[in-house]
């Protein structure tokens, strides 16, 4: 049988080499929160300042 790249091989992409962990979900969306939570407490002070 004969692959197909756009079937049966994927690629990842010129990126892959910029990804230092690969944290459990549970962690990943904890980081998630915190970094969206922080982003939104930095806007905020923006706009009142």
């Amino acid at each position: 049988m004969k692959s197909k790249a756009w079937r049966d091989i994927w690629g990842s992409g010129q990126r892959i080499g910029s990804i230092i962990d690969a944290p459990p979900v549970s962690e990943l969306v904890e980081r998630l929160q915190r970094e969206f939570a922080d982003a939104r407490h930095n806007l905020s002070e923006r706009r009142f300042a």
